[in-house]
């Protein structure tokens, strides 16, 4: 799994260690887990433009109801 970060000033970081995700916020941050890694690589809102490779799942689960009658 590999994560590429493009930036504002134009350069490419790329994290391409098994397991690596990201997550972008609603403020317009971005985190970016690496696998075996405790704590994430986070970019402030407004010093990336582009992000490419798998997203993080949410650990949340919604489960929908059936309508129809019983």
């Amino acid at each position: 799994m590999t994560v590429s970060v493009t930036r504002h000033d134009g350069g490419t970081d790329k994290y391409m260690r098994f397991g690596d995700t990201y997550t972008k916020h609603h403020d317009g941050s971005l985190d970016v887990f690496r696998g075996g890694a405790g704590k994430p690589f986070s970019y402030a809102s407004g010093e990336w433009s582009d992000v490419d490779g798998d997203q993080k799942r949410s650990k949340s689960r919604f489960w929908a109801r059936s309508s129809s009658p019983t």
